[in-house]
């Protein structure tokens, strides 16, 4: 994956507590841990539309360059991150072998970027052509952060680990 977070179950307390209690076999824990991949891989895709990061803060606006840009090319009405769809698209989730954690990440090549935030500088040429700035010597993208586990994430999380349990593991 391009940007990945893990989970790992131990994270959340009242996760550790139950699991702690219940006897769960392989193939359970996988079946666990896969559905809490799904879970998060929703939650995370939510946040293209909230435009939150997993603690709540709001991203950072498009500069308003930018944003005219987007306006002269008819595209002036999309959610930040959103574009054609592809980064949101592409967060998938992935249980690691022996099934002790899930892996919820970004397979685009430039998730990273929008995650941590990046300073683009050219590696060739003197600049780089940024379209709606013209040539820039660098280009700051600010972190969005997208990935992570929200204080209602543990609780939904939580809520499905203790329905889980509860299922007698059918």
């Amino acid at each position: 994956m391009a940007a990945q977070v893990s989970f790992d179950l131990k994270e959340v307390d009242a996760v550790r507590k139950m699991l702690a209690e219940a006897a769960l076999d392989s193939n359970d824990r996988q079946r666990l841990l896969g559905s809490i991949g799904v879970e998060m891989e929703s939650q995370t895709k939510e946040r293209f539309g909230t435009q939150r990061s997993p603690d709540g803060e709001s991203w950072k606006a498009l500069a308003q360059k930018t944003q005219d840009y987007y306006m002269s090319k008819g595209k002036g009405h999309r959610s930040l991150l959103v574009g054609e769809g592809l980064l949101r698209d592409s967060i998938t989730s992935e249980v690691q072998e022996g099934a002790s954690s899930v892996l919820v990440g970004a397979t685009m090549e430039y998730a990273a970027v929008h995650q941590f935030g990046a300073t683009i500088t050219p590696k060739t040429a003197k600049a780089l052509a940024v379209p709606g700035y013209g040539m820039l010597r660098k280009v700051v993208i600010p972190a969005r952060p997208y990935l992570g586990v929200s204080q209602n994430d543990a609780a939904v999380i939580a809520s499905a680990v203790s329905e889980f349990l509860g299922r007698g593991f059918k």
